[in-house]
């Protein structure tokens, strides 16, 4: 039996955590043990190579590349925003060949299997929960080994009714779990893609805690299971051994165990086996022994869900993580200094009666920016049979494609779900619960806060804290003045939101600090720009000689420029402001504290008004410039 497995396109120009698909591989490598003949085709990969294969003529590409296998079986995954490409690349199969058999599967599905069995005919069966032994065994079935009363998790019809026997941790131990089939898929291009090397790699599966918004008590079942430890490590070496350089532990907690993982970081750092990685963890367990065991087997950014800032969110999410501002800053201090990359999830409360605490959740996600954490700024995603979901059940839904379109990186054709106009309420990417002009505007901003926050976090920081502004009502006016994001071509609209940002807060009475904070943030952003070379004549004395300058700006200061990396208010400056060099060398800016005649003289260096007869340099100021490299010898 052939069977070709799909991963549908989801991404379009950020690669950084494209890999080849994972669960497909697992799956891939325990029906070919079982004796079928399977293919993989990553789309994903595919339109991020080439995106006129996936923005031009998709269906027919698509159809193609799964037909060109000659499949008797197709199955889909999806994690739920690219579901609906799925169902309609299964009807346009079904189209074409009536006798392929079309099998759904992965978080989203698994959450509405009887529905898409009810609604959608030419998907035979769906898979829900784990996938390897339920599609092991309907394969069988299809074979005629298998009667159809022994099926677990395969959701399938039986004359007017669908019938689905649901197990969650089938599998005694993952330690009997394939090596995934990466003989299926040629690394080459993921790894041209994605430079720092990637492969995800899943060690475990589950989580000890029962977030009331997230799908993996639904699809997994609460609680963990973990490979062995060794095999852990074989595994580690025998990926490096493939190419791979770096890998993320896809398990939703690394964590639930704390002696278990650090276990598993002391034989990782005992094998030396040269990976590093990433992995999500919670914060609760992110206590300095545990970090340091991280840092030491080369874990190299952690992803943690912050999630609930308001009582009321932390309520409603089942979800109190959150201490306050000190104690989160500590660990994430922790992390830092141990050369481990945060990157926060904040859950956005939208602003219903007041925004206090959307302005409380922003606030402490822009602090942790400032601190040089990644973020992320999440609007809540009813995932289909959460907690979440089910208490929100009765409110109607109301079909959307803001998010898709504004705050994920995809591509027209999963931006657009026609599935979702018929039923939003199975589709948590395409629709809402709230109105659809206060979620637009909500959406909007949440679109210009990445833009600020990822620009201006420390002119933000003290506006907040100096002038005591609300980031929302800052981002609500922006959004209202930006209008439909929409109707702006993607690769505009944050060079739009960045200009009309300045334009309109260049001219509110703002603290000196914030000023300040400004100025240096728009040098910085300045120089960030790709400039083109640039030679100037220096003339010292009689003689005049030919530079390269190096991207440079200078100005005044009334802190150091390491203050403004401080969460906290900037003095208010009583001393006469001190010239600042910025200078970006080897992609970084390095700053520079500078007297009055050096100022001087690189102001000049940079006017206009320069002659070929060279500006004037003293030589003293002249070694200065090429040891801190502004100038250099052409």
């Amino acid at each position: 039996m052939r069977v070709t497995l799909v991963q549908p396109p989801s991404g379009l120009y950020d690669h950084y955590d494209l890999a080849p698909p994972l669960g497909l591989l697992t799956i891939a490598a325990t029906i070919a043990d079982d004796g079928c003949e399977v293919a993989i085709v990553d789309m994903n990969l595919r339109g991020q190579l080439d995106h006129a294969w996936v923005e031009r003529d998709f269906w027919a590409h698509a159809i193609e590349a799964i037909a060109e296998t000659a499949p008797d079986v197709v199955g889909f995954t999806s994690m739920a925003v690219e579901s609906h490409a799925c169902i309609e690349m299964a009807r346009l199969l079904k189209q074409r060949d009536p006798a392929v058999r079309t099998v759904m599967g992965g978080p989203h599905f698994s959450s509405i299997a009887p529905r898409a069995l009810e609604l959608y005919p030419w998907i035979d069966f769906v898979v829900a929960g784990e996938g390897e032994g339920a599609l092991r065994d309907l394969l069988r079935h299809l074979r005629g080994s298998l009667g159809a009363e022994e099926l677990v998790n395969v959701a399938r019809r039986d004359g007017d009714a669908v019938r689905l026997s649901r197990l969650k941790k089938p599998l005694a131990t993952l330690d009997r779990l394939p090596f995934p089939a990466y003989d299926k898929v040629d690394l080459a291009p993921y790894f041209d893609l994605n430079p720092i090397r990637l492969l995800d790699y899943e060690h475990g599966r589950g989580c000890i805690f029962a977030c009331s918004f997230c799908y993996s008590p639904v699809h997994w079942g609460q609680g963990s299971q973990v490979k062995q430890v060794g095999a852990i490590v074989a595994e580690v070496e025998r990926l490096y051994a493939m190419g791979a350089r770096h890998l993320f532990f896809v398990q939703d907690n690394f964590p639930n165990s704390p002696q278990l993982a650090r276990a598993i970081c002391r034989e990782l750092v005992a094998a030396g086996t040269g990976m590093t990685w990433n992995c999500y963890a919670t914060l609760p367990h992110l206590n300095r022994e545990f970090l340091d065991d991280l840092s030491a087997a080369g874990c190299r950014s952690v992803f943690v869900g912050v999630d609930a800032v308001s009582d009321e969110s932390k309520t409603a999410f089942s979800k109190s993580f959150f201490k306050g501002w000190t104690k989160l800053a500590e660990k994430l201090e922790d992390c830092l200094a141990r050369g481990i990359v945060p990157t926060c999830a904040f859950m956005i409360d939208p602003p219903l009666q007041d925004y206090d605490n959307t302005d409380a959740a922003l606030t402490t996600a822009l602090f942790a920016r400032v601190k040089g954490c990644g973020i992320r700024l999440n609007t809540l995603t009813l995932y289909n049979d959460t907690a979440s979901e089910r208490e929100m059940r009765t409110v109607p839904r109301t079909y959307t494609n803001l998010k898709p379109r504004l705050l994920l990186d995809t591509p027209a054709i999963i931006q657009e779900n026609p599935y979702a106009r018929q039923h939003p309420e199975l589709y948590p990417f395409h629709s809402t619960v709230l109105p659809p002009p206060f979620y637009e505007r909500f959406v909007t901003g949440m679109h210009v806060a990445y833009t600020l926050f990822a620009s201006f976090p420390r002119t933000l920081l003290q506006y907040v804290l100096v002038d005591g502004g609300s980031l929302w009502a800052l981002l609500d006016e922006l959004a209202r003045r930006v209008g439909d994001l929409t109707s702006i071509p993607a690769v505009e609209r944050r060079p739009i939101e960045r200009e009309l940002f300045l334009h309109d807060f260049t001219r509110r009475a703002l603290s000196r600090q914030t000023r300040s904070a400004l100025e240096m943030e728009l040098a910085e952003y300045t120089l960030g720009a790709n400039h083109p070379p640039r030679t100037v004549p220096v003339r010292t004395g009689r003689e005049v000689q030919t530079y390269h300058a190096a991207p440079y700006r200078v100005i005044e200061l009334s802190s150091h420029p390491l203050r403004f990396d401080r969460v906290e208010p900037l003095p208010d400056p009583a001393e006469p402001a001190t010239p600042y060099l910025l200078l970006r060398r080897s992609g970084r800016i390095r700053y520079y504290e500078i007297d009055g005649d050096v100022a001087a003289t690189l102001n000049r260096l940079d006017s206009r008004a320069r002659t070929e007869s060279g500006t004037a340099v003293e030589p003293a100021v002249l070694d200065e410039l090429l040891d801190t490299g502004v100038l250099a010898t052409t």
